[in-house]
């Protein structure tokens, strides 16, 4: 069985090739799979966005999806030049990817290549049509859908000379023994392993550890999440760094140095934010708990660490503090909204010169109106609540590349750690 749980449905969205298909059945499947078909005769990869929820919502039941699309969109009817056309295919597939995200994690969508096409056996109607075409143009599709997959993380399997032209009944469809050939390779395919889920470790505040539950409930399915250990502890006084409170930026990246130093592979992917302990000031001598120029220092030397171990670092930016209600509430420090948007630029600022992805959850939360704080600097459950859906959302949106496989049709089994530290 390609995964530990069962059952596997998988859900095969495709045109003709798949709506006549009789490699689409459960006796062409591997033990413990199932398939169904949605497919549909004529139907082009720009038809994506309309059809795929609707079948999505007819099939409750998969566990997987299958993309199987694009011949019909590549014959010379089509007036544009036939790399745009390919190129449009991509999008259309690189669009069903992100609608199907948050149903299936990446490793339970599979992008296959189409059959290739046989010209000199092709009917006069798929002539007129311009089929005759699209041989170079499906072997560039292959190429193209296997970075696809690479690149957003789901699986790949290749068609392409899986059906002999001898098997293609008017050039272009399988006969019952071109659709044995598809069963074939596609029943292999999923007898393999399933990629392993992104590997997510957080480190972050106080307001991290208010929407850590929903984000975690979130995750499930889709990502392994751990964070920074010691919840607990954290929630005794949520104003102090300790436990699970990743604190400061000088905190932050001694625990960062300490995991990595200790070996352990926790994860593949780092989500960090720090700031708010940061910009902790004095109210007598106007000193900052760490300076602007050390927080930038810091920053950089968190970002050099992370990557250069290999590791993906993503930057959440700092929420903002209720300011009047601070300084009444909090007499040992205040924090001010100016300095929390100078740390938040200069955060911004080093991530986006190295490259790094940044969650902007200070935007996000800014935009929610009023009435959203409980205290002053924390929010309300609701709000936490969202913050876990932004997240989530905002991750979904991210490409998620396998570095556990050479090629997006090879994958091996998961080693996630379930280590916090």
């Amino acid at each position: 069985m390609a995964c530990d749980d069962a059952p596997h449905i998988l859900l095969c969205f495709g045109d003709s090739i798949t709506q006549n298909g009789h490699w689409v059945s459960d006796a062409s499947a591997p033990e413990g799979w199932k398939l169904r078909n949605a497919g549909r005769s004529g139907r082009r990869a720009a038809h994506i966005a309309e059809e795929l929820p609707t079948a999505l919502d007819a099939h409750p039941d998969a566990t997987h999806l299958l993309l199987l699309l694009g011949v019909n969109d590549l014959p010379s009817r089509d007036p544009r030049p036939g790399p745009e056309r390919v190129a449009g295919v991509l999008a259309d597939i690189d669009k069903a990817v992100t609608l199907a995200l948050p149903r299936f994690r990446p490793g339970r969508i599979i992008l296959a290549a189409p059959a290739d096409v046989a010209p000199d056996r092709l009917s006069d109607i798929n002539l007129g049509k311009g089929y005759d075409a699209t041989p170079p143009l499906l072997a560039d599709l292959e190429g193209g859908l296997r970075g696809l997959a690479a690149r957003r993380g789901t699986r790949f399997v290749s068609f392409l000379h899986s059906v002999s032209p001898e098997n293609l009944r008017d050039g272009l469809h399988p006969t019952p023994a071109g659709d044995a050939e598809i069963a074939r390779d596609l029943r292999a395919h999923l007898a393999r392993p399933e990629p392993p889920l992104p590997r997510l470790y957080l480190v972050g505040d106080s307001i991290s550890i208010n929407y850590h539950e929903a984000l975690e409930e979130l995750c499930k399915g889709r990502y392994h999440y751990t964070r920074k250990g010691g919840l607990e502890s954290a929630l005794r006084d949520l104003d102090s760094a300790q436990g699970a409170n990743g604190g400061d930026s000088a905190r932050v990246l001694a625990h960062l140095r300490a995991v990595i130093a200790s070996g352990a592979d926790i994860a593949d992917t780092f989500l960090v934010n720090c700031g708010l302990h940061d910009i902790k000031t004095d109210p007598k001598s106007g000193e900052k708990q760490v300076p602007l120029p050390e927080y930038r220092r810091n920053l950089e030397e968190i970002a050099t660490l992370v990557t250069g171990v290999g590791k993906r670092l993503i930057w959440i930016t700092t929420t903002s503090v209720d300011e009047a209600r601070h300084q009444r509430h909090q007499g040992s420090f205040h924090r001010y909204e100016a300095d929390l948007a100078a740390y938040n630029t200069a955060a911004a600022e080093i991530m986006e010169q190295r490259g790094i992805d940044i969650i902007d959850l200070h935007a996000f939360t800014a935009a929610l109106g009023p009435n959203i704080y409980r205290d002053h600097v924390h929010f309300i459950p609701e709000v936490s609540a969202r913050q876990a859906e932004f997240i989530r959302a905002s991750l979904d949106k991210l490409d998620w590349p396998r570095a556990d496989a050479p090629s997006s049709d090879e994958v091996t089994d998961p080693t996630a750690a379930d280590r916090s530290y």
